[in-house]
């Protein structure tokens, strides 16, 4: 079953399609219909409204679906491009066919800030998921803050204490200084943002119950113990990360979530504080770049949007054999409003100098 703009693999027991959609601004911000009465912080924030709509009414589990943000850079015309790639998978090719179908009519139906127009090309498809050599490139990861140390408190059988911080950018900080350094790249760059919608299943969301009281326990001062008497000193790191897993606990136990992936990809060197801006403006996150034992799998999460853990560039040096399941599921778990706040559709204001490919 061919269609236009539509990539298909198949294996004997699955297939795979990927499909893709161009975004641009529909208009400068200054000129928006929609909100012509308002400042550009009051438009900025209501525009994030838009997409957290938008990404709500997105969200499915059927057919496995997810999608990915792209901005590219052009070092010739100092302009950006961007495109939201998106795969589905079924045992049967046409039904994947057809999902992706869907997926892509979706994702055209965006919210009124930007226009669409899917990519009917398979080739050209093909050249976003996988655009030039992948030979002498710069690549991060950005991901949420994960600290670890020994733990403290004896009378667990804990070894190991982690922290995992949101992604939390406020939602006015614009996104325009990330794109502006991104023009300047001297090397074609790709800044991407992926999401993968995600239910939490029940015994997830009992596990992060269950660590919100354990670390809320190691927080605390302990008994005595029978050869000292003075009292157990609370875990220093259980004190920090104690309100990170009773908010987690609280916010991903029902509603939708998505599992996200923020990656960025260079022909070239990356720009002096690149990377840490990527992270910033992201969510206060850390940018890891992936050594070269772990690039091949960069790649096949880059080219094919997957989300394969990479043991030491998402363990941030920390001894992530200890991690349980649910600990690495929530180093890249969001809810709707994190995820949002990711997920930046393209924007531009009429007195600044232009972003994007029109």
């Amino acid at each position: 079953m061919t269609v236009p703009g539509v990539l298909l693999e198949s294996t004997p027991g699955t297939s795979w399609a990927w499909i893709g959609v161009r975004v641009r601004p529909a208009q400068k911000m200054s000129e928006t219909s929609a909100y012509p009465d308002v400042d550009e912080s009051q438009r900025l924030t209501r525009t994030i409204t838009r997409e957290q709509a938008w990404l709500t009414s997105l969200w499915t589990t059927d057919a496995h679906a997810r999608w990915e943000l792209r901005y590219r850079s052009d070092p010739a015309t100092k302009l950006l491009s961007c495109t939201i790639l998106g795969r589905v998978e079924d045992d049967d090719p046409r039904l994947a066919v057809e999902a992706a179908v869907r997926l892509r009519d979706r994702l055209t139906d965006s919210p009124a800030h930007v226009r669409t127009d899917p990519l009917l090309d398979v080739g050209e498809v093909k050249g976003h998921l996988v655009p030039g050599a992948r030979d002498g490139r710069s690549t991060v990861e950005v991901r949420k803050r994960l600290t670890s140390s020994a733990c403290t408190r004896p009378e667990t059988r804990r070894r190991f204490c982690f922290a995992v911080s949101p992604l939390r950018p406020p939602e006015d900080r614009s996104w325009e200084p990330l794109w502006r350094e991104l023009t300047l790249m001297p090397e074609p760059t790709v800044l991407s943002v992926y999401l993968e919608p995600y239910r939490p299943s029940p015994v997830l969301v009992d596990d992060l119950r269950r660590l919100a009281a354990e670390y809320a326990y190691l927080a605390r001062p302990g008994a005595p113990s029978p050869v000292w008497s003075q009292q157990v000193e609370p875990d220093g790191l259980a004190v920090h990360a104690a309100p990170l897993y009773a908010r987690a606990a609280a916010a991903y136990a029902s509603g939708p979530c998505f599992r996200t992936r923020i990656s960025v990809a260079s022909q070239g060197p990356l720009g002096h504080g690149f990377a840490e801006l990527a992270a910033a403006v992201t969510g206060g996150g850390v940018a890891c770049p992936p050594p070269p034992w772990e690039q091949d799998a960069f790649w096949r999460n880059f080219g094919g949007l997957n989300r394969d853990w990479l043991e030491h560039t998402y363990g941030q040096g920390g001894p992530v054999a200890a991690m349980r399941d649910t600990e690495r599921i929530l180093c890249d778990l969001s809810d709707v409003d994190e995820a949002a706040l990711t997920f930046r559709l393209p924007y531009q204001v009429t007195s600044h100098l232009p972003l994007f490919e029109r």
